[in-house]
């Protein structure tokens, strides 16, 4: 039986193909940051990886790089299998490059940072290329 926090990681999931970017947007920083707190295979069960990799082209930099990040939280957190079969390793490599500047809020402290797509993406590839 699926409890509360399933049923909302499957509508999370849902929402990174919604049509307001706000709602993308979101949606991948809560899941995100739910792969941290040791729902990533949930997360993954819930089909996230596919979606995913269409918000690697998102029109909005912030999604794509949303996206990244939960990819990235996803290996980090023992779900680097389904990336790899998703052949999302060389999406990660091509973005390895992008200096695209990003601005971000430290959850900690609210202070403003500066990072780029790239940084992320070479985050996530480490989380992959790395053994447990």
């Amino acid at each position: 039986m699926e409890n509360d926090l399933d049923i909302q990681i499957k509508k999370l999931v849902k929402d990174l193909s919604h049509a307001v970017a706000f709602q993308r947007k979101h949606a991948a920083w809560m899941l995100a940051r739910l792969a941290q707190k040791g729902k990533a295979g949930t997360i993954v069960s819930a089909g996230a990886v596919p979606k995913l990799a269409k918000c690697l082209d998102d029109n909005e930099m912030i999604v794509r790089y949303r996206a990244v990040w939960v990819l990235s939280m996803l290996a980090k957190h023992g779900q680097k299998q389904a990336i790899l079969e998703a052949e999302l390793e060389s999406v990660l490599n091509c973005l390895a490059d992008d200096k695209t500047e990003v601005e971000i809020c430290h959850p900690h402290t609210s202070e403003i940072i500066f990072t780029t797509l790239g940084s992320l993406a070479n985050e996530a590839l480490g989380y992959l290329q790395n053994e447990p």
